[in-house]
């Protein structure tokens, strides 16, 4: 699963086979950020995406440092290249959400039904619809893992946004019309 996570969101290819083992060597760093009362494989989800994300920016990071000074510069093997200090406060959950949105996204949030919202952060947070599904499913939000009622629970919290919110992000007027 690990593995086809880091081939899923590596940026290059190349990097699949050194992101995989850096997610594995540092997974226990990240065992402080999981939760009991979700499934091990949104954790694991998470936890993968995250890293390989932070994989990439930095070594991106480093290849434009190192074309801009045309100095070489190497890690130590012992040296990280993630800070895991920072990876439970920057990804996007269920449950802290509301850091990241303005408080006119949050109200109009607030104001879906809770099955079109936790749908919508859902995919706002990464996940693909199969795996909204598998998770609603688990939670017993969904009766089965019926993808249909995922998209059309998305489509109808979309549409009752648009309604609440102009596209940059700001609470509606009655007289404003997009």
């Amino acid at each position: 699963m690990i593995y086809k996570l880091c081939m899923r969101y590596t940026f290059n290819p190349s990097d699949i086979e050194d992101n995989y083992i850096e997610v594995l060597t540092n997974m226990y760093k990240y065992i402080e950020t999981y939760n009991p009362e979700r499934s091990v494989q949104t954790w694991l989800h998470i936890v993968t995406k995250r890293c390989v994300f932070d994989l990439d920016q930095r070594k991106k990071k480093h290849q434009d440092m190192l074309s801009d000074d045309n100095d070489v510069e190497t890690f130590s093997s012992s040296e990280s290249i993630v800070d895991f200090d920072e990876v439970s406060s920057n990804v996007m959950g269920i449950d802290n959400y509301q850091e990241l949105y303005s408080d006119d996204v949050l109200a109009a949030l607030k104001q879906l039904k809770p099955q079109y919202r936790s749908a919508l952060l859902y995919q706002q947070a990464g996940y693909k619809l199969k795996e909204i599904a598998e998770i609603e499913y688990r939670n017993g939000a969904l009766e089965s893992r019926n993808i249909e009622t995922v998209k059309s629970r998305l489509f109808l919290a979309r549409q009752q946004l648009q309604q609440l919110l102009t596209r940059d992000g700001k609470r509606r007027t009655t007289d404003e019309t997009d």
